[in-house]
């Protein structure tokens, strides 16, 4: 079963997402740009105080598109700005009145209690995202399609297997960017993908869906720890090495 927590009880190394923000009709432009003011407003991260440097470093978009997403979102009623001079404060609005009814949200089995979320509104469920995910360097279609991947896992698997299609129609992208966007996530090792087997109506098997692992942020951390230690001794090894040849 799915855990869902709420933005006060959440674990200080995750924030929390409604699964509504999927179902806003935003598209992959101003998607992440949203995502990371919720995750500001969570942590308490000078959310009174933002700049468009800051979400251009998180978000991978530059700073004249992220000016045109908040724009774009405040326009469309999600987050109300106010501007001082090179930073601005901002604050969140309720969202469920947005949700497009064509992604009517079910009531899926993992759902359990009722939770209060930042907006002051009660959600079925919200899901965990680990706090990392602007710190890994991620382009906005991969942190995307990874944040999206966070709200389909299992707790306890870390599984799951949406289809291509379905990722696509939740983050404004087509098959084939999603498609892309994967490949680079378990390039990145962020993600383990398999293929799965199923039955059709006839007996025949043929391939189903792939089916995704996110691998644990901390062992993501660790790795790439590991990777940045060994980087930095063999550059201090090329330096000691160009130091004696200019001696020689």
């Amino acid at each position: 079963m799915r855990g869902a927590w709420s933005a006060a009880a959440a674990p200080p190394n995750e924030f929390c997402l409604p699964h509504e923000v999927f179902k806003l009709g935003l598209g992959h432009g101003p998607l992440p740009v949203y995502l990371y003011l919720i995750y500001c407003k969570s942590m308490g991260h000078r959310a009174d105080k933002m700049s468009c440097t800051i979400i251009s470093k998180a978000v991978g978009w530059c700073e004249k598109t992220v000016r045109t997403h908040l724009r774009a979102l405040d326009n469309a009623g999600l987050v109300k700005l106010e501007h001082c001079g090179q930073r601005f404060s901002y604050a969140l609005c309720p969202i469920q009145a947005k949700v497009h009814r064509c992604y009517a949200v079910p009531r899926n089995r993992w759902i359990s209690t009722k939770r209060d979320w930042l907006t002051g509104e009660v959600f079925d469920a919200v899901f965990p995202v680990p706090n990392e995910v602007f710190q890994l360097g991620l382009k906005p279609g991969e942190l995307l399609v990874y944040i999206y991947l966070h709200y389909q896992k299992g707790v306890r698997s870390g599984q799951c297997w949406p289809s291509y299609a379905t990722i696509g129609a939740s983050v404004g992208m087509s098959r084939k960017t999603v498609q892309k966007h994967i490949g680079s996530l378990i390039n990145k090792r962020l993600i383990q993908a398999e293929e799965t087997m199923i039955r059709r109506k006839d007996g025949r098997r043929c391939n189903g869906r792939l089916r995704y692992t996110v691998t644990p942020i901390r062992q993501v951390l660790r790795v790439r720890e590991k990777e940045f230690l060994e980087q930095l001794k063999l550059a201090e090894a090329q330096r000691k090495w160009a130091s004696t040849q200019q001696r020689a």
